[in-house]
């Protein structure tokens, strides 16, 4: 199992604790640091190309195992770059029913529409799919999250590309968190959200390695949400706190950090609940009684606002 999230992860088969230690300071040296992150940088392009054709090998196989109906309605746009990227998203469907897709009149409808306009030269390729995914990624579309969940590369490392990433990804932190002690929160955000994309992009293979990934998405997840709270974002500092409590519901950050946010919107309602969901959890907490005097405070101050608004209006 790789080493716990708040340290620096070490290699494996150096040798020796001394050659090790050399090695890191090596690498931790500034003049290094273009050479050590282009490395990285290649490593995961090649981990991506392995990743791009075993998904081919795969879609083949589900192509292959389909119904015949099925692969005829396909096959027209599996000459197309762009169109049959789309089409190879459908093997991707949660409960495997590639048919579905292959199958459904609207889809091949909208595929053919598609062809056409690209065959008559009225759009490019590079344009089509440029606005298809404008499209897709429109959070109002009904289709939006489930073109995110589908499109998103994620690169599956053995450990000691893994070790590598997320070296990569609390380099990013920690200099996020000088950042935010020194109140440079624009910074501090460049660096947390160039973490969040580490480990977003990869997956361990085995469970242990998984673990130590989803840590860090935790972890970059309630680090970007105290940059919001620090700027007042509230609203993003919430969105930011339930992506963490969405890898782990007892997230004693995420969940003191949400309380915030909600009592800066001035619900407290739902403030609240998350209070008490802390509370449950550990209820000897050094958050809870901050939450409760900022409550408090806020609601305050919320009154004595509405009782001056109150009288400006009917002292006219």
């Amino acid at each position: 199992m790789l080493g716990g999230s708040g340290n620096e992860y070490g290699g494996a088969g150096l040798g020796s604790a001394n050659l090790e230690a050399s090695f890191k300071e090596f690498l931790a040296r500034p003049e290094n640091q273009p050479v050590l992150e282009k490395h990285q940088r290649k490593e995961m392009r090649q981990a991506l190309k392995v990743q791009e054709k075993i998904q081919a090998l795969k879609f083949k196989d589900v192509v292959l195992d389909s119904d015949y109906d099925a692969q005829v309605s396909i096959a027209p746009f599996l000459k197309n770059r762009m169109l049959k990227k789309i089409v190879m998203t459908f093997a991707n469907d949660p409960n495997g029913d590639f048919e579905k897709w292959a199958k459904n009149p609207r889809v091949i409808e909208m595929l053919t529409t598609a062809q056409k306009m690209m065959d008559e030269g009225r759009i490019t390729e590079d344009e089509m799919e440029e606005h298809l995914i404008r499209m897709l990624k429109d959070p109002s579309n009904e289709h939006h999250e489930e073109f995110e969940a589908k499109t998103k590369q994620v690169a599956r490392l053995p450990t000691d590309q893994l070790v590598q990433a997320l070296n990569e990804h609390l380099t990013e932190r920690r200099k996020g968190n000088a950042a935010y002690k020194e109140h440079d929160y624009k910074q501090a955000m460049y660096h947390y959200v160039r973490a969040k994309s580490v480990v977003d992009l990869v997956q361990g293979l085995s469970q242990a390695d998984q673990v130590e990934v989803l840590l860090n998405r935790i972890s970059v997840n309630c680090n970007i949400a105290a940059v919001h709270l620090a700027t007042k974002d509230f609203g993003a500092a919430v969105k930011a706190c339930d992506a963490a409590l969405e890898l782990d519901p007892s997230c004693e950050k995420a969940l003191a950090r949400k309380a915030k946010a909600l009592i800066g919107r001035h619900e407290f309602s739902s403030a609240q609940i998350e209070l008490d969901r802390l509370r449950e959890i550990n209820m000897l907490s050094d958050d809870i009684p901050e939450i409760e005097s900022l409550m408090k405070r806020t609601k305050a101050m919320s009154k004595k606002s509405d009782e001056a608004f109150s009288r400006g209006l009917f002292s006219k």
